[in-house]
């Protein structure tokens, strides 16, 4: 068993006394946050591996003058694994592939038509499947989501739900038992749908979205909700307008948690972020002193954490500054300064389970 020997199973339980606080496919029509006058990045490093590029090109159109923005999405199922280097940097614990490694399911981006899979980039952010590609849209955008569920391994129906984006009821993507005449909210493998949604001023700001379809289990115990967004069928959202202020470097960072009792292949409990656990293989995410950085932080299950970053302050809603954030379900942060502390930084939640279970990455600033 990984982890030296612990097991840690935290079913049913909201993270141990805590206080509140990423294969797969989609093509995004969109451009740069700073290239069309809302604000963004700058320049900027998205989570490692990403590059430069550019994602692709806006169309005028609808919603008060704004811009339509066209995803191709679809989702895969694949065998994912959460500690790929095999070590904590942290503790100093070994894991074998066997101890970590299911078979998740994940968004990623694609070409038109779901053509074929698209590079990452600081748009999209790695497109690697957990965490689902970034989606962007600036005040009066409309936003076109086509979706296709290629879940050839569980065969089960899917679904794109959106928080922070103005919909009707056929683009809410949110199953409900009693009324399975309204589409898109259980998708069957192998077909598509297309999701409508706006960006409104009450959007701006970080947003997730996610698997809200039909429950589902893979264990006796039966349908688990949201299931397949502990698989890893979720997403970020970023909405702009023309206040906000440009940045040199975004980062996106999702807390996440996977159940040793709903997923049965898992040796223990994990605590992940953006599809990942443990230091040396959660994200590492760099920046330079100087730079005007952001950080976009959600997270989604039960559990309840704290974002700490090691070396700096920002200010909260408040106006007051903190170095340490709460977290709950479905919630997110925006958290930005500039750049003054060079070194080489912990992140992690600050809930000393979670920091045990995984949640620990690598900050990086250059002189």
């Amino acid at each position: 068993m990984g982890g030296g020997g612990r097991r840690v199973t935290r079913r049913g339980v909201l993270g141990s006394g805590a206080v509140l606080l990423g294969s797969a496919g989609l093509a995004a029509v969109g451009i740069k946050a700073a290239e069309d006058g809302r604000g963004g990045i700058a320049s900027g490093v998205a989570p490692a591996a990403a590059s430069s590029t550019a994602v692709a090109q806006a169309k005028p159109g609808k919603a008060r003058g704004g811009r339509t923005r066209e995803y191709w999405v679809q989702v895969d199922a694949f065998s994912h694994n959460l500690v790929p280097t095999g070590s904590d940097q942290l503790m100093g614990r070994s894991f074998k592939p066997s101890d970590s490694t299911y078979w998740g399911l994940g968004y990623r981006a694609f070409t038109p038509s779901w053509g074929e899979p698209l590079p990452g980039n600081d748009d999209l952010g790695p497109n690697t499947g957990i965490p689902g590609p970034i989606l962007r849209a600036g005040v009066g955008d409309t936003v076109l989501v086509h979706f296709r569920n290629n879940d050839t391994h569980y065969n089960w129906p899917h679904s794109m739900h959106p928080h922070g984006l103005k919909y009707d009821p056929a683009s809410d993507g949110a199953y409900v038992a009693s009324d399975t005449t309204t589409p898109g909210r259980a998708v069957p493998v192998g077909q598509s749908y297309t999701y409508t949604w706006t960006a409104q001023p009450s959007s701006v700001g970080t947003w997730p979205y996610h698997d809200h379809s039909i429950a589902q289990g893979i264990t006796p115990a039966g349908p688990v909700m949201e299931f397949n967004a502990q698989l890893g069928m979720f997403g970020l959202i970023a909405v702009t307008d023309h206040a906000t202020p440009a940045v040199d470097r975004e980062f996106f960072l999702f807390f996440h948690d996977l159940y040793q009792a709903d997923i049965p292949s898992l040796s223990q409990d994990f605590d992940s972020f953006n599809g990942a656990a443990y230091l040396g293989n959660t994200p590492s995410f760099e920046a330079m002193v100087g730079d005007r950085v952001r950080w976009r932080v959600a997270a989604l299950g039960k559990e309840f954490h704290v974002f700490h970053l090691h070396g700096h302050r920002w200010k909260d809603e408040a106006g007051r500054y903190t170095d340490s954030q709460l977290l709950g379900p479905s919630t997110t942060l925006t958290v930005e300064f500039t750049e003054d502390n060079p070194g080489d930084w912990l992140y992690h939640c600050h809930v000393t389970d979670h920091m045990d279970g995984g949640m620990v990455g690598w900050y990086r600033v250059s002189p």
